[in-house]
């Protein structure tokens, strides 16, 4: 059979359209970005963005419509220029603890966050978190980017990590933002959160009810996340009065102690002169610890080995104890020789080396006050870090650091990954800190072409049925996400019938156990 000259012009004019066809359907694909949340009975919201058949944010979208569908039905189109006119609103987070100064961290964050501030829009109003063991800097929302470069370039490392309450001060610097759909936290750091007094919980929940997204980015290596168990080995001996030291130590002592993980880390001192005592137990109390700190007195000469090995036994002891296996550290602090100790330096040594227990030492003064020789050589043969410290001003900066290197082992993905998926951002892990700047460059990007949709719910009660979501760009692109409310299963019909077979099945579970108690009743 012969095909008519005319219809095989048809087919081959037809085929270039439906090729042009099939390339503009897979040129797009819509990602949805968490679970429709429908904390609100009346209202859902769901986030998604378009990306390219490259996986990027699609920056130009034809003019096409946005249909959003329940169950089959539609409940709301829109286009994207109309969504996108509407503000953005965000605030950066941005990690200046002491182990940004690592790898000169803090640098590279400056030049990602300045890039960061130049790939959003003009007239995207921003905000600014600063923080290290305390929230330091907080810039309320406004659109002078300047103005956040010099904050940003001004910062300096120092302190401890609390981004959870970092994250919270920055939520509510979004909360009189005009938009409540388009609302972004933007939080980087390089450590575990060791000092805040907020929990993951209540800052996700504060997100969720402030219709904020948290994007979170880990520099760094990630985090074993283990614990750390620490003795204290502070030196109270009569020279210890000289020239303010003792107050130096006070505060210095009290500094590491507030930078404890209270989850992942706990400690116990040892206050020697020429007698030792036996340690107290181990606690991650710190105001028990900052008390025992408190009435520290000088007095009497200096048993530094003795110290020493005391407190390795101290750690050897609760070993046995304790099924978590901590990590184990003396953080030891003398400012004159040996002169009282029954033990000698190579005694100590060996004793902490057959614990694999590492020493730490700080040495305060310089010249002939202390051994300099001998302690460098404790801290090297067990692994450890000397300090010297020749100036009483600089102690709080040393305990300060030391505890940051000891508790701060690197990125807890899991916390940040959380807070990103709980409350529909994204969690991106750096650790090449040079990489830093095209991470917050897709990050700015991801922001700008985010949609988040609120539509009225034509089932506006949490019945904890099933429900489908579907959304369509034109005939372009589509996606579908089935989710379900919590809640109670009832009945769409008549609501009087449904009570009087919940009072039927309750009298038939309650009568049954009204018969048995009654005939066990005495006659």
């Amino acid at each position: 059979m012969r095909i008519p000259t005319a219809v095989l012009l048809l087919v081959a004019m037809a085929l270039p359209l439906l090729a042009s066809e099939s390339s503009a359907a897979s040129k797009y694909r819509i990602e949805l970005l968490g679970q429709p949340d429908s904390t609100d009975l009346k209202n859902i919201t769901v986030r998604f963005r378009v990306v390219d058949q490259y996986g990027e944010p699609a920056k130009q979208l034809p003019d096409e419509e946005f249909r959003i569908f329940e169950d089959g039905k539609e409940v709301h189109r829109f286009r994207p220029a109309g969504l996108r006119s509407q503000p953005m609103s965000v605030v950066l987070a941005m990690d200046t603890s002491g182990s940004m100064k690592r790898d000169n961290r803090i640098a590279a964050a400056q030049r990602a966050a300045n890039r960061f501030f130049d790939k959003l829009d003009d007239r995207t109003p921003c905000g600014l978190v600063l923080f290290h063991h305390e929230t330091w800097q907080r810039e309320l929302l406004h659109a002078d980017k300047e103005r956040l470069r010099q904050l940003v370039n001004a910062a300096r490392p120092a302190g401890g990590t609390a981004y959870l309450n970092a994250t919270y001060d920055a939520i509510e610097l979004l909360a009189g933002a005009e938009n409540k759909d388009r609302r972004a936290v933007v939080l980087m750091t390089d450590g575990r959160d060791v000092n805040s007094k907020r929990i993951l919980d209540d800052v996700v929940k504060e997100a969720i009810r402030r219709n904020v997204r948290v994007y979170t980015l880990g520099l760094g290596k990630p985090g074993q996340q283990r614990p750390v168990r620490t003795v204290m080995v502070l030196d109270r001996s009569g020279s210890m009065a000289d020239r303010g030291k003792m107050d130096a130590l006070k505060k210095a002592a009290r500094r590491y102690v507030g930078l404890l993980p209270p989850e992942l880390a706990d400690s116990t001192i040892i206050a020697f002169n020429d007698r030792v005592p036996m340690a107290g137990t181990f606690t991650s109390n710190r105001e028990r610890l900052r008390k025992e700190i408190d009435q520290l007195t000088p007095s009497g000469g200096t048993a530094l080995f003795d110290a020493i090995y005391e407190a390795v036994e101290t750690l050897s002891a609760a070993r046995d104890m304790d099924e978590r296996k901590p990590l184990r550290y003396l953080v030891v602090l003398s400012d004159g020789k040996d002169e009282s100790s029954r033990l000698s330096a190579a005694d100590a040594i060996r004793r902490a080396v057959t614990e694999e227990i590492r020493v730490h030492l700080m040495g305060l003064g310089s010249g002939s006050d202390i051994d300099q020789p001998t302690l460098e050589k404790i801290a090297r043969a067990t692994g450890g870090e000397y300090y010297a410290v020749p100036d009483a001003d600089r102690l709080t900066e040393v305990f300060e650091q030391l505890s940051i290197n000891l508790h701060d082992d690197g990125v807890d993905e899991a916390s940040l990954r959380r807070l990103a998926e709980q409350t529909g951002g994204e969690y991106y892990h750096v650790q090449d800190a040079e990489k830093l700047t095209s991470i917050f460059e897709r990050v700015a990007v991801q922001l700008e072409n985010t949609y988040a949709v609120t539509f009225p719910s034509g089932r506006a009660r949490h019945d904890g049925t099933a429900r489908q979501i579907d959304i369509r760009f034109g005939d372009l692109a589509g996606v579908t996400r089935e989710y379900t409310t919590h809640g109670l299963i009832t009945p769409v019909g008549d609501h009087q019938l449904y009570l009087g077979l919940l009072i039927v099945v309750g009298a038939c579970v309650l009568i049954p156990s009204l018969l048995r108690r009654r005939s066990k009743m005495p006659s």
